[in-house]
């Protein structure tokens, strides 16, 4: 019987909740919060298009909102699978000692 850590694949799920996530979340908002103020501010490269810089900068900060869920709905979907994978090798763990156990039981009382 596998191990518990070759039948859950978790190095895929550390990496995208963890690494990816974190990254371009954080690169969506920075960038998001920097184009507002800009705008906000009328900063010389913004001159023009007021509006246009503030759509941007809410528009990118809900994407990685959006995107933040999504991941936050995957990982919780991959958790429950882990779950259910862990009860089940626990319930043929314990289905594997508890023939055993009956069997030597068995073999103790035709020998009596």
């Amino acid at each position: 019987m596998k191990h518990l850590y070759e039948i859950i694949p978790y190095r895929r799920t550390v990496w995208i909740t963890g690494f990816l996530k974190t990254t371009v979340s954080s690169a969506m908002i920075t960038t998001g919060v920097v184009i507002l103020f800009n705008s906000i501010t009328e900063h010389p490269y913004f001159m023009e298009w007021d509006e246009i810089g503030i759509v941007l900068g809410i528009v990118s900060i809900t994407i990685a909102c959006i995107y933040i869920a999504m991941i936050d709905r995957w990982k919780e979907r991959r958790k429950k699978e882990e779950l259910d994978t862990i009860e089940d090798y626990i319930n043929r763990k314990a289905e594997e000692i508890a023939n055993m156990k009956v069997l030597r039981k068995l073999e103790e009382l035709e020998e009596e």
